[in-house]
Parts: structure tokens; sequence; C-alpha cells
């Protein structure tokens, strides 16, 4: 922390205050009643970046470079009181609870400022994860209602016509059944609750799993799904359900995203002293813009995948990958599919 004051100041601020102020988060400026900076703690020095020099010969709206907090300061001037508004920053886009109170005999004012940034993004994430899961739930539980209410009115009789609408209510459930699983593994993430199980596995295995589980999604959309698993692969110590979530996180957006009489490809190889499995699908691809994203919790490439999904698949897999020390990643261009891929250490 740089001390800007003299004599009589600068004894006031030594000792537990100064260090309090220079290692407290908030960014707090001293202000004089002619509204020059007298002293910044280090929190403020970061956000606002002053020149090198003595801070006295700055005014505070030069400092702050914001209109809004200079207004607050010249109102706790005029009226002697505390002064408190959310003001958004031009400069790096921050998002400050200003607040400016009168110091002893209003010689001085102090500007404390805690920035909201973070928690108003952490905000924006979960009222877009609200809107995107109600939205999804409301599509399956709709064609439900659908179906068996024409079962209801007859069709339940028909012997060509049921199979199919429970065929279909059987597919619905799968979605809203696989929404749930991501959403539990989401909060398990969040909470530090994501224990790994791990144990030698059959990767081969895991790869039939999880395309027997979507099988009949695949079907139903009129996908070809072809299965390539190098035989005689050494077996690695992983936690088996979650390799599976990552493969069949892979495989369903493989499935949203490729139209009808597509082809969706899983292979499992050795590949040095790791095994590389991947998911090609000849669908819609992602945009090159999107691919540093893509990973990215709640992110949809709306563009390129259509803006089906909750948003989580992708980052709930990297999250399994990287704890199992492996790497995941993405080849794709826009009208020619893309090719998921992700790795796992046998060491």
């Amino acid at each position: 922390m740089s001390e800007r004051w003299d004599g009589e100041q600068i004894r006031l601020l030594c000792g537990p205050i100064a260090d309090a102020l220079a290692n407290i988060e908030d960014c707090v400026i001293i202000i004089s009643r002619d509204r020059l900076v007298e002293y910044m703690n280090t929190a403020a020095e970061l956000v606002f970046s002053p020149e090198p020099g003595d801070v006295r010969s700055v005014s505070f709206i030069e400092m702050v470079r914001d209109y809004e907090c200079d207004s607050l300061l010249r109102r706790c001037i005029e009226t002697g009181q505390r002064q408190s508004a959310v003001v958004k920053l031009r400069q790096g886009n921050r998002l400050l609870q200003v607040t400016i109170v009168p110091g002893r005999w209003q010689q001085h004012y102090i500007a404390v400022m805690k920035d909201l940034t973070e928690r108003q993004r952490l905000a924006d994430i979960h009222r877009d994860l609200i809107s995107n899961i109600s939205h999804e739930f409301r599509t399956p539980l709709a064609s439900i209602k659908l179906l068996a209410e024409t079962l209801i009115d007859g069709a339940v009789r028909d012997p060509q016509r049921a199979p199919d609408f429970l065929q279909k209510i059987s597919i619905e459930v799968d979605k809203l059944t696989y929404m749930a699983d991501e959403l539990k593994e989401l909060a398990d993430i969040e909470k530090g609750g994501s224990v790994l199980s791990k144990s030698k596995t059959d990767i081969g295995q895991i790869v039939r799993n999880a395309v027997s589980r979507l099988e009949e999604q695949a079907r139903a959309g009129g996908l070809q799904l072809e299965v390539s698993v190098e035989e005689g692969l050494p077996a690695p110590v992983v936690d088996g359900n979650r390799i599976e979530r990552v493969l069949m996180n892979l495989i369903h957006n493989a499935i949203k995203f490729t139209s009808p009489e597509g082809r969706i490809t899983i292979k499992a190889a050795l590949q040095g002293t790791e095994i590389l499995v991947s998911v090609q699908d000849t669908g819609h691809g992602i945009a090159q813009e999107d691919l540093p994203r893509i990973f990215e919790r709640f992110y949809k490439a709306d563009r390129s995948r259509g803006g089906e999904g909750s948003g989580l698949g992708l980052s709930i897999s990297k999250h399994i990958i990287t704890a199992h020390g492996g790497r995941i990643w993405v080849d794709s261009e826009v009208g020619k599919g893309s090719t998921f891929y992700f790795t796992l250490p046998l060491a």
C-alpha cells in the first residue's frame, strides 16, 4: 500500500487500521472536500490503475472515470449524508456497490466500493439455468401428456398404434431422466461431493452400455450408430459410471444435432499410454467462434447447435475427464459434423 498523506494523517492511518485497509477486498478511496483523491487502498489501485505519482493531484472523477460515482460524491458533499448506489463502470464492465460517507467534520469523504460483478454473473447463470431447465422439461412433459391422452381416448386398444405411442412415451421419460441426472451431477460437483470410485474397468463394455441406453433414441431419430472398439484394450483404473456418463453426454449431443439418416460412430483405441475414445457425428457442426467456449458451464452455441439442451453436459464431461487426469476436446466444421475426443491415462 502507498501512503499518500503527511504528518498527522499518516499517523492516524498507521498500524492496524492501515493494515486492514490495505488487505480488505473492497475498494477504499479517501477524497478531500475539493474532490481530490488523497488515499487509495490496494484493491482500489488494482481496479482503477492510477498513473504513478501523487494521487492528490488527481480528481475523483479522473480516477474512477464515471459520472454516476462523481454524482454520488457531489450529493454527499452537498447534503453531508451517506450516499449509495449500484454502479456499472464502463471500464472493465464492472458492477460496483458504491457507498460514500462524510468523514469527521466533513473535511474528507470516504468511498467504499464492493465488486458485485461475479455475484451478478452467478445470478445471471442460475436464472438462465432455471429458465433453460423449465423449457427443456416442459417439452417432453407436454409430449407425454398428449400421448397419454391419445391412449386414453382409445388408441390403447389399437394393437398397431398403442406400441408406437408407448415407445414414444418411454423416449420422453428417458429425456427427463437424463436431464435430472445432469442436474444431480452438477449439484455434486458444486458442493465438492463428486468423489470418484475407481477400479479396473473394461472400456469396451462401457461403450456398449452407453450405446445400448441411447440406441432407441438414435433409432427414433433415423440415425445409424456404429461402434468400433479395439480388441485387447488394457483396463484403465477409472470410475466406470462416470466415464459412461461422459459417453452418454457425447452420444446424446450427437443424436440431438444430427439430421435423420445421419451416422454416429463411437471408437475406442490404445494410443501410447492412453486410451483414446471418440464420438463422431455427421451433424450440424460447431462454428469456429464457439469452439473455445463449448465446454463452459451453461454455454450453448445457439447458432450451430439449435439452442437445445441445458448447457451442462459438456462441462460435466470435462470435469469428469479432468478428474481422471485425461483430456477432452472437439474438432468440428459447420455442415460437416463434429468429433469429440477424450483420453484416459493407463498409469
